[in-house]
């Protein structure tokens, strides 16, 4: 890197935009100093550390750079022996020792991660003794506190008692002796000494010191003689005050001094943070992005601006540029009209390649690729240097010669206009030449020209490509448009009608023109136009192929994908099956196990209990064991009655029994139905003031309140029948061992099963089946509630895998009086 190729490509202007955003001279001494990085690892680590401060500034979490200031010269006055810093130098270096506390907190509370950054903050050295004694000396004004030291706050109280002692006699002296003599009633100072304002006239009246005279001598000031003792002490106590305060700085200052080495340390800090941030804030300014460091040798512009052109003129006045080059094509050769654009397309991507390695964000996509350049080196413009008496084409020849002595492999070169200023001919085939051995240095290369030699030679030569600037010739003006592939046209003729030449010169050059016929140029754009149109073909062709294939894949997957999936189905179908046949012939075994054993179980009850009744001896033992009997099945019902009874009068209140009979036809001998129990009952008798009555059921005779009673029968009640009568020892009706109430309502379920619990428990059922089925389990749980309210179910679970799952509850009944019997 040179100071030649930093001024043609006008890095310096850079330099002065991103100055303005330093927020400290350390930030701008900086910029001042920023180059260009050689080494990827410093570029990579320089432009990650923007990216970090750009995110804090987005998240708005930026470090506070305020009291950052430069106090080299501070802290090396005070390390002079016996040196007093004065108070402003000391409060500068307590806000930056400050600043490094401030900035540490502000960074390590952020939510962004940040790792480059906190490797430098975690390197501050902070000071909290300094603080903490700034703080104690200083008040919130800047001014040294009266308690700073013990002697300091007497001195101080001695001149406030002075002070006040020497006002009051003044205010005395106006009121009476010097009230005629004076020009003004007030009291003023000089010189650190009390005077009154005199008339001259009268200055011979009074007795005291003369310290000032007015401007315009009509008013002299004199010090009164009473005060002048009193003046003295106020001037000694003023300079003891001005000692002890030397005493308190020059402490400071030594304590300054001692941490001098880390405070220097931490400066050297806050001018790489300041700098980071000074480069993040103008890449926000301008929406400019991190570019990617290629590891190989290609250079890759991916909608690139002049970041000038930019500042200037604002990103939608900016034409964009699209620029590529690698290892099998490291050199560009751009034709095209003059003010085309084909020196801003130089200078674009020379100037982002030194921002890049600056570590600054650069106006382009952030899918821009740049490699690291060890040396970057341009001769673009007109350099035709007086002094040293050398012509345009001489200075060209002088710049190139040194390009040519250190390109290498790792070199960026940018030569404008070559072969111009002098003879086309031998200027053509020197540069041929001068590309030729670019090419053999290895050296990266992009060059702008007007010669045919020089296009016809990137065309033919390996490794190097043509390009041209856009001209639209509808207007007649050029389109700042790169094209890459394409040699460009000088279209001069054009141009100077444009411009308004003569049109017998237009005419006569067309002509001239004509005679020679085809120019190379003219085939070379030919060809050109061939070729783009053949890579157009081959880039639909590639893009066909690619859909193609990329179809013949997903294909493939879905295809895989689909036979997975239907195997998998298959699988599971096959599976279920199995498991639900297994599921049914054990559950129809069971069924037939349990439907034997309950047949078996019943023909032993019979055949006992007739045994029983026929083993008859004596007529008094057959009467006594009926009527155990006949009483074991009273109580029982009986009991299980009242239990149903007592849960119904629980939730009366609740839910109030609707009555829709009349007191009138409430009679002794009436047939009722009883809330709760499904058996109709007779009324013996009535207790109308307690509003009880009394009822027979079957062999239960039951008082319960009138409130019970849901229905008065109107038909005729049925003869009364001996209970003893209705009891027959005989086998039951057979009672299966399930009740299904799928599809049930709570309230349709309820009484069902009520009679059917019943019916099981005296039939002798050891265990019933409830079917209630899965849906959302509140079938499942009213049964349940119901169950574990009955007296006759001694237990209740949910069925096991082979008996129906969740969807079934089986309950297990206690042991009716039959079965004991």
């Amino acid at each position: 890197m040179n100071q030649h190729t930093f001024q043609v490509l006008e890095f310096d202007k850079i330099k002065a935009l991103v100055r303005q955003y330093a927020a400290s001279t350390l930030g701008r001494d900086a910029v001042d100093a920023m180059r260009p990085f050689t080494h990827a690892e410093e570029v990579q680590r320089a432009q990650r550390e923007v990216t970090e401060m750009v995110r804090l500034y987005r998240a708005r979490q930026e470090p506070a750079l305020d009291g950052i200031y430069d106090i080299r010269d501070i802290l090396q006055k005070s390390q002079i022996p016996g040196a007093m810093l004065d108070p402003a130098e000391i409060l500068l270096c307590g806000e930056t020792v400050a600043a490094a506390a401030r900035i540490q907190y502000g960074l390590k509370k952020a939510e962004i991660d940040t790792p480059l950054l906190k490797q430098i903050i975690h390197r501050l050295t902070l000071h909290p003794e300094i603080e903490k004694e700034l703080a104690r000396v200083f008040d919130a004004q800047k001014n040294i506190r009266d308690n700073a030291t013990p002697a300091l706050a007497k001195i101080r109280a001695s001149l406030r008692q002075q002070r006040v002692s020497m006002i009051k006699r003044l205010e005395h002296l106006m009121r009476t002796g010097w009230k005629d003599y004076l020009q003004e009633d007030f009291y003023t100072n000089r010189d650190e000494r009390y005077v009154l304002p005199v008339d001259a006239r009268y200055q011979n009246k009074v007795k005291g010191i003369i310290h000032d005279r007015s401007a315009t001598g009509t008013t002299v000031y004199i010090e009164p003689l009473e005060l002048v003792e009193d003046g003295n002490i106020l001037k000694g106590l003023q300079r003891d005050e001005e000692i002890e305060i030397g005493k308190i700085l020059q402490a400071l200052t030594a304590m300054i001094a001692s941490h001098a080495d880390t405070l220097l340390a931490n400066i050297d800090l806050f001018k790489r943070i300041d700098f980071i941030a000074a480069k993040a804030r103008f890449g926000i300014k301008y929406a400019m992005e991190e570019p990617k460091i290629s590891p190989s040798k290609t250079l890759k512009l991916v909608q690139a601006r002049h970041p000038l052109l930019l500042v200037k003129h604002g990103v939608e006045d900016v034409v964009a540029l699209d620029l590529e080059l690698d290892d099998t094509t490291p050199g560009l050769v751009i034709s095209g009209p003059n003010t085309g654009g084909k020196t801003v397309v130089l200078k674009t991507v020379g100037l982002l390649v030194l921002m890049c390695q600056a570590g600054l964000p650069i106006p382009a996509s952030p899918l821009s690729e740049i490699p690291i350049y060890r040396l970057i080196s341009a001769d673009i413009g007109d350099e035709q240097s007086l002094e040293q008496s050398l012509s345009t084409f001489s200075s060209h020849m002088k710049n190139i010669r040194f390009i040519l002595n250190h390109a290498d492999e790792h070199s960026l070169i940018l030569i404008d206009e070559l072969g111009s200023g002098t003879d086309p001919i031998e200027g053509g085939a020197l540069s041929c030449a001068i590309l030729e051995q670019l090419r053999a240095q290895n050296a990266m290369f992009i060059i702008t020209t007007h010669l045919q030699e020089l296009k016809l030679f990137a065309y033919q030569a390996e490794g190097i490509k043509n390009g041209s600037m856009e001209f639209d010739l509808q207007t007649l003006r050029p389109t700042f448009r790169f094209q890459m592939g394409l040699p460009g046209q000088s279209n001069a003729i054009r141009i100077a009608k444009r411009l308004g030449l003569p049109t017998p010169v237009i005419e006569k050059a067309q002509s001239i023109m004509q005679e020679r016929g085809e120019s190379p140029e003219d085939m070379l754009t030919k060809m050109g136009n061939e070729l783009r149109q053949a890579e157009n073909l081959r880039k639909k062709a590639a893009r066909e192929a690619a859909k193609a294939q990329q179809q013949y894949e997903d294909n493939k997957k879905y295809k895989k994908r689909a036979e997975g999936q239907a195997k998998d189905i298959l699988q599971r179908a096959e599976h279920k099956a199995q498991k639900l046949v297994m599921e049914m012939e054990h559950r129809l075994a069971e069924m037939e196990k349990r439907e034997k054993q309950f047949q078996s179980e019943w023909k032993a009850r019979l055949d006992y209990l007739i045994q029983q009744s026929s083993q008859i001896s004596g007529e008094q033992s057959s009467k006594s064991q009926f009527a155990d009997l006949k009483e074991d099945v009273k109580q029982t019902r009986k009991k299980l009655v009242e239990r149903r009874l007592e849960e119904k009068n629980e939730t009366a209140q609740k839910r109030p029994v609707p009555k829709t009979w009349r007191w009138n036809h409430l009679i002794p001998g009436a047939r009722v139905r009883l809330d709760g129990i499904s058996e109709i009952g007779t009324v013996t008798k009535i207790w109308a003031e307690k509003k009880e009555i009394e009822v027979q059921l079957s062999t239960v005779v039951l008082k319960v309140k009138t409130e019970t009673v849901l229905e008065i029968l109107r038909d005729k009640p049925t003869p009364k029948v001996d209970a003893a009568a209705s009891v027959k020892v005989s086998r039951p009706e057979y009672i299966h061992n399930s009740c299904d109430i799928h599809g049930m309502t709570v309230e349709e379920m309820t009484p069902v099963v009520e009679k059917y619990l019943d019916d099981a428990f005296l039939s002798g059922q050891p265990y019933v089946y409830i079917v209630h089925g899965l849906g959302m389990g509140v079938l499942r749980r009213a049964v349940q509630n119901l169950l574990k309210a009955n007296p006759i179910v001694r237990s209740y679970r949910p069925g096991g895998d082979y008996e129906g799952g969740m969807g079934v509850t089986v309950a297990t009944l206690n042991s009716s009086i039959i079965q004991n019997k």
